[in-house]
């Protein structure tokens, strides 16, 4: 990663790198052993920037919490890392409650791009002109795993970048003599006065023997009886009512329902159930599980017991119930998704779904080339605007004042409609046919296949702009909120994420190359033969020799030379003064006036400038 000027830029998300380098030490941390022993069962946690430690884990370990910390010299502007473990014997506990962005990433928060759901590993980066402080120790991240095997077994943290700035506060980011810091790079120790540390906290636990005297999410008693008064509406009794546990897994009692294996012991079911009050347990081969708590609507990793007598009650709202019992833990999950509040309605006719997003409803639909009008239905009253969107639109506004229909101009291919039902917004995305793998949005780039296994490429010119964009991976929509800024060398993707990408183009010809596999997206460019020169007391034209390099050479006698760059007929500038010759190279900007000075003692003088990243060298020869 370069090193970034933040005087003279906008802060980019650092981008995934996605393949491991060799650790290298990088502050040192005492080895730490637990007072649980047993042979053959160690965790080891590690890292390229950190000493390692390791404890002793038993049979009744259910969860390590590793956590490493860091304390800066500076402010931090920017990092980049991916963890590994080996889900045979650590999962990553549930991003939803546990391992939540807020509690992972105490200080990053909000700012962090990740991606949980790869296998073995957790990918993740991010950058803020807000800038992060570690000045006092705290937390880098701290990463909650499930124990669900045996054996050694290793965490490890490789940290790719970290970046540092001498500014304390973002106004001081913009003054010139603010330097950035790499204190890691490229994996690589740079720079001293970041240092890490690692450790790791084991959670015991036994087999409860007796059942818990309260509900874990209401007042019910441990005994549940039947209520007195019955629900309003009364809850569907199942056609056979079973008269004994079922083998296999399945939930049994008002709701009968037998659960299939998914293939990792968790076994999973769904019902569509009325409003009303169920009482249930839970079989396993015949035995009898039970959990005296009440639920309304949903659980997470509820703990049941074969000594427990007394039933679950679920209160349900009304909808559709999705039953998840891990056999090896004996807990129980219960989803709920609320039944649709949202429609498309016109030449479209299209009942939305209820989604993990608050308050936002979706369903896709095929559609052949064509334009369709359209309205939206929200909880029984008609929305509308009057616009027409080419493939996709995202964020629009509908108003239930306005009466024009909407117009959808389809290429053709797979549409998927998702309304936000408070704030009355439609999102459109848009799967094009035939495409295995495109780049979606603003504009739709179809990629095709390389020499490379899961790598697919295509090529498209662009003017200045912002483009909204997503990536097409065989029929999956993959999003991530991350701006980017004509290039990128990796960026992580995820069908799971439904915010679109902005990419920021300053115009000229975009290679976007995209890995099926691990959902980096690639993207390079070319600024292509614009004109660029030197200007003021000095006047040279510089010629292209490189993708975005044009380069230029002039004789000088001794004497100061005032000069601006121009790039395209727009003036770059840098007021820093250049003693005879860069000592590497200088950020130019087009926000700035005051011309450069180059202190020459005489000879010959060679300008070479990246009009893609506006940065200018100088170097002399006699």
């Amino acid at each position: 990663m370069k090193k970034i000027q933040k005087k003279l830029s906008v802060v980019l998300a650092v981008m995934m790198v996605l393949c491991m380098f060799t650790a290298l030490p990088f502050s040192a941390s005492a080895a730490e052993t637990s007072e649980e022993t047993s042979a053959g069962n160690k965790i080891n946690v590690t890292s390229n920037v950190t000493d390692p430690v390791s404890y002793d884990y038993n049979a009744q370990t259910e969860q390590v919490v590793v956590t490493y910390l860091l304390k800066a010299d500076h402010m931090i502007v920017d990092t980049q890392s991916s963890l590994t473990y080996d889900s045979k014997v650590l999962k990553l506990a549930s991003t939803t409650t546990t391992n939540t962005k807020n509690k992972v990433f105490p200080v990053f928060q909000s700012s962090i791009v990740w991606n949980p759901s790869l296998t073995n590993q957790v990918l993740f980066n991010c950058s803020s002109l807000d800038l992060f402080n570690f000045k006092s120790e705290n937390v880098y991240c701290t990463f909650t795993f499930d124990v669900v095997g045996s054996g050694d077994t290793t965490v490890n943290l490789n940290v790719d970048y970290l970046t540092g700035t001498e500014a304390d506060t973002y106004d001081e980011l913009f003054e010139s003599e603010k330097k950035d810091i790499d204190y890691i790079y490229n994996s690589a120790n740079k720079v001293a006065g970041a240092a890490f540390t690692a450790k790791a906290v084991l959670v015991q636990g036994e087999e409860p023997t007796t059942e818990p005297t309260q509900p874990t999410t209401a007042t019910q008693p441990t005994t549940v009886t039947q209520p007195t008064t019955a629900p309003a509406t009364q809850p569907t009794p199942p056609a056979t009512e079973p008269t004994q546990p079922q083998s296999g897994v399945s939930v049994t009692g008002d709701i009968a329902l037998p659960l299939a294996d998914d293939g990792n012991g968790i076994y999973t079911g769904s019902t569509e159930l009325e409003a009303g009050s169920y009482t249930l347990k839970m079989s396993v081969n015949g035995v009898a599980f039970g959990n005296g708590s009440t639920f309304t609507d949903k659980t997470t990793n509820a703990k049941y017991n074969s000594k427990w007598t007394s039933s679950t009650t679920l209160k349900a709202t009304g909808g559709k119930y999705t039953f998840k019992f891990n056999t090896a833990k004996n807990t129980l999950t219960i989803e709920y998704l609320a039944p649709s509040k949202a429609s498309i309605v016109g030449d479209i006719n299209l009942d939305l779904q209820a989604t993990k997003d608050a308050n936002v409803y979706s369903a896709s639909v095929k559609l052949n080339k064509g334009n369709y009008e359209f309205r939206v239905m929200n909880q029984g009253v008609r929305y509308c605007c009057g616009y027409t969107y080419k493939d996709f639109t995202v964020g629009s506004q509908f108003n239930s004042k306005w009466s024009s229909a909407s117009t959808l101009a389809a290429s053709g291919g797979t549409y998927t409609f998702s309304y936000d039902i408070d704030t009355n917004k439609l999102t459109i995305s848009y799967l094009p046919s035939g495409a295995e793998v495109s780049v979606v949005g603003n504009f739709t780039l179809a990629l095709a296949k390389t020499g490379k296994e899961n790598v697919y490429s295509g090529t498209k010119t662009l003017k200045a702009g912002n483009y909204q964009i997503k990536i097409n991976n065989y029929g999956k929509l993959c999003g991530t909120s991350a701006v980017v800024k004509d290039v990128t060398p990796g960026l992580v993707f995820n069908p799971k994420w439904s915010k679109y990408t902005t990419f920021v183009a300053t115009g000229g010809t975009y290679t976007f190359t995209y890995n099926t596999a691990t959902n980096t997206l690639v993207v390079t460019a070319d600024k292509g033969d614009i004109p660029v020169k030197v200007t003021g007391d000095v006047n040279l034209t510089l010629k292209k020799s490189d993708t975005n390099v044009f380069t230029g050479s002039v004789k000088l006698k001794k004497g100061d030379y005032s000069f601006k760059m121009n790039v395209n007929g727009t003036d770059f500038c840098n007021g820093t003064t250049i003693r005879n010759a860069t000592t590497g190279t200088i950020k130019y900007n087009s926000k700035y006036t005051s011309a450069s000075t180059l202190v020459a003692v005489g000879g010959t003088y060679t300008f070479a400038y990246n009009a893609l990243t506006n940065q200018l060298s100088v170097k002399y020869s006699k």
